[in-house]
């Protein structure tokens, strides 16, 4: 395999240049890259090392180019953190959604029995009232004030 520069091996990784270089000076052994450095004092990072530590790129299917009628290999990512993250978090989305529709159908079912009870009641009180009487004085009007009822 051939040996890249830092920025081409950051870019064959699809990480950035800080996180080649954190793994090229890692002390841990699961996470260290190996990588030399040239002449100049460039690093040069072989593609396998890159493929061991961040996993290898898979390979789709050749699509041609509609412009020019050239093969052009495109690369396909493996399902990243963030993807699974969103993934998870759909549904959790779902169930709090199915969770919240049950929650609001036991709602509107205590609702109508409050509904229902509160007309029975209602229906109650006007049959009380309905019955009493009146239970006044009766009233005596000003000529009759000193006359005894007979």
């Amino acid at each position: 395999m051939s040996k890249l520069s830092l920025n081409k091996a950051a870019a064959y990784a699809g990480k950035a240049k800080a996180d080649i270089l954190k793994a090229l000076n890692s002390n841990d052994p699961l996470k260290k890259l190996s990588g030399e450095k040239n002449l100049k004092g460039h690093w040069e990072i072989d593609e396998s090392e890159l493929d061991r530590l961040f996993g290898k790129k898979e390979a789709e299917p050749v699509q041609t180019s509609s412009e020019n009628g050239l093969a052009t290999p495109k690369i396909s990512i493996p399902s990243s953190a963030l993807e699974v993250e969103v993934k998870m978090l759909r549904e959790q989305i779902d169930a709090t959604n199915l969770e919240r529709e049950r929650e609001r159908e036991q709602l509107e079912k205590q609702i109508e029995g409050l509904r229902d009870n509160f007309e029975s009641q209602g229906k109650d009180h006007r049959q009380a009232l309905a019955v009493l009487t009146d239970q006044r004085p009766e009233k005596r009007g000003w000529f009759t004030f000193g006359r005894k009822a007979g």
